[in-house]
């Protein structure tokens, strides 16, 4: 019984893993594989826990993010300058600055996990052990009865 849900469980969140991989993948926001490369599932006996960055969801005004990962995130995206003079450093810290001011537009955020992560899908989840739990509960209760019953 056991070693039923612990497949089941380890099937279902390599399903979720790899599904929110290709969301992400899908969305365009993949540059450097750090995302998926950060997404972890930590097994145990009674159940998992799938780690991962939370960036996606995007970032309020405040703090001005690394100007280096800007630059970097530029560099991987092709993406340059449209004025001639200027160095791609100087645009990244000009984006980043602007982050640090006004944070990043809600419209451009992805939320992957809401996305793959579904109260459906838990059931779903749920209903695949609960159906095993159950089958071997019952198993269980008709050899204690078989057993009474013979000894009688």
């Amino acid at each position: 019984m056991f070693d039923d849900n612990d497949r089941i469980i380890k099937e279902e969140f390599e399903a979720i893993k790899a599904d929110i991989i290709a969301l992400y993948n899908a969305g365009g926001k993949r540059t450097s594989g750090e995302f998926e490369n950060g997404l972890q599932v930590d097994y145990r006996t009674d159940g998992a826990t799938l780690s991962g960055y939370v960036y996606l969801a995007g970032r309020i005004a405040g703090k001005q993010p690394p100007t280096k990962a800007i630059e970097d995130w530029l560099i991987q995206k092709g993406i340059q300058p449209i004025e001639e003079k200027m160095k791609i450093s100087t645009l990244a810290y000009l984006i980043a600055r602007k982050i640090g001011q006004k944070g990043t537009k809600k419209e451009n955020h992805q939320y992957v996990y809401d996305e793959v992560i579904t109260p459906e899908r838990i059931q779903s989840i749920l209903d695949r052990i609960t159906k095993i739990n159950v089958t071997a509960f019952i198993n269980e209760v008709t050899v204690a009865i078989e057993k009474l019953v013979t000894n009688k």
